[in-house]
């Protein structure tokens, strides 16, 4: 699927080089590689003019943006720019910022699955870029899920991992963590302990406040839920919750383990494992720490989204 999104990207782009504006080139990037169906896209148009050259209303103060829907042709998103053609120098630089609804990109999307967007600037060669459109969750119902082939995506920005769950080990905690993602908790919080050969922890809602950072590693959804202790190993991958110590702390608040540690085993909650991602696990635990205890990043570890891939009961 990826490869042929590829293909058709650079046959997509190709058709462009006949109009490019001499002298000119571009980049389109997009904030975020995600975004859910009822969402914008926030775009960054750069246009860097190496010659004297006349550049079109629409590419100085309008839209003009194309659309291809996975494989498909997409719609022509069209804004008319303000006035006439524009004249600049050689050695000007644009940087325009952009917010597109998703619904003005994608119409219609696939209820279940993941949409590949990718959007070209008319007339511009190299002008493009690919995004995924995550479906409208808001009306699932948890309690309607199969938990055991239901599937969450940790969109980072270190990369994406999937993680899976073991409702025959922990159901409450399985319930309760899809619950927080389906309500966009996890949304923007970051992972704010990292130990190399331990584990990284997210899941704080504070720690959307760099104000609070002292505070971090204490926030919680507002409640606790009871210790769901198994005979899951806590091996690398494994996904489990962090706690206090009262055994029934829990909240918000998760691991996924690094390195083996079995130490671990029977004291916290494991619920899940790492399906796909080993390779963003370890960018996240190789980030440069400090702090008081050497485990706060000294760059952001954002998750910018916990997005729930559903399967339904049969």
């Amino acid at each position: 699927m990826f490869q042929k999104l590829l293909a058709s990207l650079f046959l997509f782009s190709s058709t462009l080089l006949a109009q490019e504006i001499a002298g000119v080139s571009a980049t389109l990037t997009s904030t975020s590689p995600m975004v859910t169906a009822t969402g914008s896209v926030s775009l960054k148009l750069v246009i860097d003019v190496k010659s004297d050259a006349e550049l079109p209303a629409e590419l100085v103060t309008g839209l003009a943006l194309d659309v291809k829907l996975n494989d498909a042709a997409g719609p022509q998103v069209r804004e008319p720019g303000k006035g006439g053609p524009v004249a600049v120098c050689a050695g000007t630089r644009l940087e325009r910022n952009l917010t597109v609804p998703v619904s003005r990109l994608a119409p219609t999307v696939d209820a279940g699955s993941m949409t590949f967007v990718t959007l070209a600037w008319s007339g511009l060669a190299g002008a493009n870029c690919v995004i995924k459109i995550a479906p409208d969750l808001s009306k699932l119902v948890i309690e309607d899920l199969d938990l055991a082939a239901t599937k969450v995506l940790l969109v980072t920005n270190h990369g994406e991992m999937t993680i899976s769950f073991r409702p025959d080990k922990a159901p409450g905690h399985v319930t309760n963590f899809l619950k927080l993602c389906k309500q966009g908790f996890y949304d923007g919080t970051k992972f704010h302990r990292v130990i190399k050969g331990f584990m990284v922890q997210g899941g704080d809602p504070k720690t959307k406040d760099d104000n609070l950072q002292a505070e971090w590693g204490t926030g919680d959804p507002g409640y606790k839920i009871n210790a769901e202790f198994n005979d899951i190993k806590h091996v690398r991958g494994v996904l489990s919750m962090a706690r206090s110590q009262d055994p029934n702390s829990a909240g918000s608040q998760f691991y996924i383990v690094h390195k083996d540690s079995p130490h671990l085993d029977k004291q916290y909650t494991a619920f899940g494992n790492l399906e796909k991602g080993s390779d963003t696990l370890d960018a996240i635990a190789n980030v440069r720490c400090g702090g008081p205890q050497g485990s706060t990043p000294l760059q952001p570890v954002i998750l910018h989204q916990a997005i729930i891939i559903p399967a339904m009961k049969k």
